[in-house]
């Protein structure tokens, strides 16, 4: 569990979006994103348009049906984020 669900709970949404905030310019589809997180790409699919739609991630079409995703850095809260998360890692480091 990453350091964003630790510190605000279990929620599939957070876990995907910390997957994206530790590998910013990885690009992945959606079976990738479950494979990593262990869960089902149906939880999966239902969270990712809500972060595409909120500008957190990035959709890619790379294919006629084909997409991937990736952070949005460009984003000023996925900045803000990139921030808090590393500090709060910092933070679990020294303590």
């Amino acid at each position: 569990m990453g350091a964003l669900n630790k510190l605000f709970g279990p929620s599939i949404r957070l876990l995907v979006l910390e997957l994206f905030i530790e590998n910013p310019d990885r690009l992945m589809n959606l079976r990738e994103v479950a494979r990593l997180l262990e869960k089902n790409p149906g939880s999966v699919a239902r969270v990712l348009p809500r972060l595409v739609e909120d500008g957190l991630v990035e959709q890619i079409r790379v294919g006629k049906n084909i997409y991937a995703y990736r952070l949005n850095r460009e984003n000023e809260v996925v900045k803000l984020l990139l921030e808090f998360h590393s500090r709060l890692k910092q933070l679990e480091i020294k303590g």
